[in-house]
């Protein structure tokens, strides 16, 4: 069955989003793009004419998701990549319309605005799954065989440290600076790795954490060098002609975790250092360490034994763990052996490959009526932990996951959702 498609959203993020589904048509044809939705029109009519030369048609245009929505019986599922705001609005709308709703992380804006997301998946029995990419590349699976194997021993511990930037903006986007659209660039960037401390990890306790902003002027005009290509046609509505955008949301936090299994954590991240970049993840265990790989780079990941003078890393990686493979749908996307320790493929391959493994375990969740891996509790608790060092930060104590869950501890969240009318 190809499920009939539609994209609320054609930003950047939108269109890569296009290039994976294509990608996962071309592979198990399981999905054909029906209709897009941006309320620019123009963005909305690129996607349209890039998805023509990947589909062989072109999709509806729309500029209101309402009137989107009218025309639902010809929609099987909904795709929304949208600024973080709007995702429950859209979700919501369209669960009860009888839609499956695929929607990139975070799942929403605030964890009020999760929860209703998860009510109305639960209310219309249709499926909502969390579009969390970084998890999907084969060597972070590599790396999680690795650790549920025993190569480290048990799990003691996790450090992840991502601090770089300075005053650029992140794709340029205005958005993304103020706090009741994406909530903090600890929400935008922070929460795949949340997700991915999850992913290795397993379920956060508590958190404690300090934060600040101290890079409040973002300048405007700075674009990655590999997503860039993505993002031109895009429209920035209220922020054009703007030079720099006034963020009123954190761009730095540093949090300790501690597990519910008793082993703990550091997170480390910000968007505001300038000069020197720090990008490193390691989990410590019993009998060794593993330095996690670098998502979506191919790099694969190194294993640090005491006596051994050099780490283990590359094929005999796969010494350590003799039954792993890759699953079904990312052996289908990824050319050669199911047992890889690292492979090479230029980012915008792995881009839309990872996006398309995301999108083809949701759709077979549709299918089967299934559970999909990253559904609206796993989105949940990446989120909460996001927001557990936002908050703990504001309150100067330590928070539960629990209680974000929740909703017993929202005092960051209360102005965004007030802004949105939560």
């Amino acid at each position: 069955m190809a499920f009939r498609m539609a994209l609320a959203g054609c930003g950047g993020m939108g269109l890569r989003h296009v290039y994976g589904m294509a990608e996962a048509a071309k592979a198990f044809g399981s999905l054909d793009l029906v209709a897009v939705c941006d309320r620019h029109h123009a963005a909305a009519a690129h996607v349209a004419s890039e998805a023509k030369g990947l589909f062989g048609r072109e999709p509806v245009v729309y500029t209101d998701f309402r009137e989107m929505l009218d025309d639902a019986d010809g929609i099987d599922a909904l795709d929304i990549v949208t600024d973080t705001r709007m995702h429950h609005e859209f979700a919501v709308g369209a669960l009860d319309a009888g839609i499956h709703v695929f929607v990139e992380k975070p799942m929403g804006l605030t964890i009020k605005a999760c929860t209703l997301m998860e009510q109305a998946a639960d209310r219309s029995g249709n499926t909502l799954a969390i579009a969390e990419n970084y998890r999907r590349d084969p060597m972070n699976r590599l790396a999680k065989a690795l650790i549920d194997g025993g190569a480290i021993g048990k799990p003691h511990f996790m450090v992840d440290i991502g601090i770089g930037g300075g005053d650029d903006l992140l794709h340029d986007t205005g958005w993304r600076a103020i706090k009741h659209r994406a909530g903090s660039m600890i929400l935008e960037r922070g929460v795949h790795n949340s997700d991915l401390v999850y992913y290795f990890m397993g379920d956060v306790e508590t958190v404690y954490a300090a934060t600040d902003i101290f890079q409040p002027i973002r300048r405007r005009g700075v674009r990655s060098e590999g997503l860039s290509q993505f993002y031109k046609h895009r429209v920035e509505d209220e922020f054009v002609g703007m030079d720099k955008v006034v963020s009123d949301a954190e761009d730095t936090a540093f949090a300790v975790l501690r597990f519910t299994s008793g082993a703990s954590g550091q997170m480390s991240m910000s968007t505001a250092a300038p000069g020197h970049s720090i990008d490193t993840s390691t989990v410590h265990g019993s009998e060794g360490a593993i330095a996690l790989p670098p998502s979506r780079t191919g790099i694969g990941p190194k294993v640090m034994l005491p006596g051994r003078e050099h780490a283990i890393e590359g094929n005999s990686l796969l010494d350590m763990v003799p039954d792993w493979e890759m699953d079904d749908i990312t052996a289908r996307l990824w050319p050669g052996p199911r047992r890889i320790a690292s492979y090479d493929m230029e980012f915008w391959q792995i881009d839309r490959k990872t996006i398309a493994v995301e999108l083809q375990d949701f759709l077979q969740a549709v299918e089967s009526g299934g559970t999909p891996e990253v559904g609206a509790e796993m989105g949940m608790k990446a989120l909460a932990l996001s927001y557990a060092m936002l908050e703990s930060g504001l309150l100067g104590a330590p928070v539960t996951i629990a209680d974000l869950l929740n909703g017993s501890v929202s005092a960051y969240q209360a102005e965004s959702n007030a802004a949105v009318g939560l």
